[in-house]
C-alpha cells in the first residue's frame, strides 16, 4: 500500500537569521540529525510536500520534520500525528453484489445459519420480521449480507424492546351482600349476612348490630363483602364499645378501696355510684380519685356497700 501524506509545516527552529540548507523527515523514532529522509534545495521556512507512507503499518503514526542551516546547525523537529486505515482485502470488491441476506436474534448461529432473506440485491432492506418466538423484554437483531462470491460480511445490530402484553381487564362485578361478625371469625359465609337494596361496585350502607347475648365492653367488628359471583373479600375491622364498663376488680390495700375495670374504646370519663343494697337507690360517690379506668377511695364506714360504674361520652 502506498499513501501520499500531504505535509504543510512551518519550521521555526532554524538558527535565527540563517539560511535553510535543506529539510529531513522521519516517522515515529528519531534516527538522529542528518539521518532522516532528506529533502534538498528547500530554501524556505515553509514546506508543502507529498510524502509517501509506504512501509508503515495501519494505525496511528507520528511524522517529524526539521531543517538544517547552511552552517550545518539543525533545528528542533516539528511533529504531527496521522492515522493509516486498515486496507480492504485485495480479494474483496468494495461494491460487490449482495446475493443473500440473513438475520438472527440475540445469539449468532454462524454465517449461513440465520433466517435467510433471498433476492435482496441492495444494501437497503425494508422487511417485516416476526418476533412471535421472542419473550417480552430487550432483544438484539443482527443482519448480515453475503456477496456473489460467497463471502459473508460482518453483522449489523440494533436493539429493540417487546412490551409485556396487556392482560384483558376482568369483567366488572357488583357487590351484593355483606356479612359481619364480632371478635371471632366463624368462617367465610357463616357471619350475619345482609343483602344490599341496590347492588353496585361501591356501597355506603348503614345497619344495626344485633347485640343480643353480647357481653358489655370492647369488641372487634369485622365486615366483609360478597360479589355477584359469590366471592368474599378480605374482612375490614373496627373497634367499638357499648359504653358499659365491664371486667370489674375490687381490691383493698390498707385503708383504701380500689375499683378497676376495662378501659372502654373512645371513653375517658367515668362516674362511680354506691348503694347499701343491690337494688339501690344508688348515689354518686365523690370520695374517690380516678386514674384512667380505676378509682381509689378511703374504705367506707358502712359494713355493706355496692358500687356501680357508668361511662360519660362527650358527643361534642
Amino acid at each position: 500500500m502506498k499513501t501520499l501524506l500531504s505535509m504543510c509545516l512551518v519550521v521555526l527552529s532554524a538558527v535565527c537569521g540563517a539560511t535553510v540548507s535543506h529539510f529531513e523527515y522521519f516517522f515515529d523514532t528519531d534516527p538522529g540529525p542528518g539521518n532522516g529522509i532528506q529533502l534538498y534545495e528547500r530554501h524556505s521556512l515553509e514546506l508543502d510536500e507529498l510524502i509517501s507512507t509506504t512501509g508503515l503499518s495501519p494505525g496511528f503514526h507520528r511524522i517529524y520534520i526539521r531543517a538544517v542551516s547552511d552552517g550545518n546547525v539543525w533545528g528542533l523537529p516539528q511533529r504531527t500525528t496521522f492515522y493509516l486505515p486498515v486496507p480492504n482485502p485485495s480479494n474483496v470488491t468494495p461494491d460487490g453484489t449482495v446475493a443473500e441476506l440473513e438475520y438472527f436474534f440475540n445469539t449468532d448461529p454462524g454465517p449461513g445459519n440465520g433466517i435467510s432473506i433471498y433476492g435482496r440485491h441492495s444494501v437497503n432492506v425494508d422487511e417485516l420480521i416476526s418476533t412471535a418466538s421472542l419473550d417480552p423484554g430487550f432483544h438484539r437483531i443482527f443482519v448480515r449480507a453475503k456477496s456473489a462470491t460467497g463471502s459473508w460480511g460482518l453483522p449489523q445490530r440494533t436493539v429493540f424492546y417487546i412490551p409485556v402484553p396487556v392482560q384483558p381487564r376482568p369483567p366488572i362485578v357488583n357487590i351484593t351482600h355483606l356479612e359481619y361478625y364480632l371478635d371471632t371469625d366463624p368462617g367465610v359465609g357463616l357471619g350475619i349476612q345482609l343483602p344490599f337494596p341496590v347492588p353496585g361496585t361501591s356501597v355506603d350502607h348503614t345497619f344495626a348490630l344485633d347485640m343480643n347475648g353480647i357481653p358489655h365492653g370492647n369488641h372487634d367488628l369485622y365486615v366483609r363483602l360478597k360479589n355477584t359471583v359469590g366471592t368474599f373479600g378480605l374482612p375490614q375491622t373496627a373497634i367499638f364499645s357499648d359504653g358499659v364498663p365491664a371486667h370489674f376488680v375490687c381490691s383493698v390495700s390498707g385503708n383504701d378501696l380500689t375499683l378497676d375495670w376495662e378501659s372502654l374504646h373512645l371513653i375517658d370519663t367515668y362516674k362511680v355510684y354506691w348503694a347499701p343494697e343491690p337494688a339501690g337507690p344508688f348515689n354518686l360517690d365523690s370520695s374517690g380519685v380516678f386514674d384512667g379506668s380505676s378509682w381509689t377511695a378511703p374504705l367506707p364506714p358502712d359494713p355493706r356497700r355496692f358500687f356501680r360504674v357508668t361511662s360519660v361520652h362527650d358527643l361534642r
